[in-house]
């Protein structure tokens, strides 16, 4: 009799397994298919991978595939693809470090290199100064940021 008891409950943890297994399959299946439908950058931030800090941005998908940020220019609803213009000033810049006229945005062609003093331009206000001509507004917080900038995570790789 306790025989029989010992290989009951060694059947129902087989068989628990079995079932667990099963669905453990089953949900990797789905994930893969909703990885596999992830076909662009927008895509993939929305499913929460990771982005890269890089020029344009890069998320990169668990399955090791990587998607670039779109920046193609689009005039529409006052932006250059990814930047705002405002007071018909621009940002521009391979990596966004210059303050320019709306119309010089488009021709300005730069080095992709990166200094850590351009994050400080992230939260700057590019628009026209008091000459008329557009630049970064010096407020003191960006002051502060350019004397002493955020070192720079070199442990993001960018390909």
């Amino acid at each position: 009799m306790e025989g029989t008891k010992t290989s009951t409950l060694i059947l129902i943890a087989l068989g628990l397994a079995a079932v667990v297994a099963f669905l453990l399959y089953i949900s990797s299946l789905g994930a893969e298919k909703r990885m596999a439908s992830v076909s662009n950058f927008e895509e993939c931030a929305a499913a929460g991978n990771p982005i890269m800090e890089s020029y344009p941005e890069q998320c990169r998908a668990p399955d090791g595939r990587t998607f670039v940020r779109d920046i193609s220019n689009d005039a529409s609803n006052g932006r250059t693809g990814d930047q705002v213009v405002s007071n018909g000033c621009a940002v521009a810049g391979c990596s966004s470090q210059l303050c320019v006229s709306a119309e010089e945005a488009s021709g300005i062609v730069t080095t992709c290199e990166y200094r850590a003093e351009y994050a400080c331009y992230r939260e700057a206000s590019c628009e026209p100064q008091a000459d008329g001509k557009c630049g970064w507004t010096q407020t003191s917080g960006l002051q502060s940021c350019l004397a002493n900038p955020p070192a720079i995570d070199t442990s993001v790789q960018v390909y």
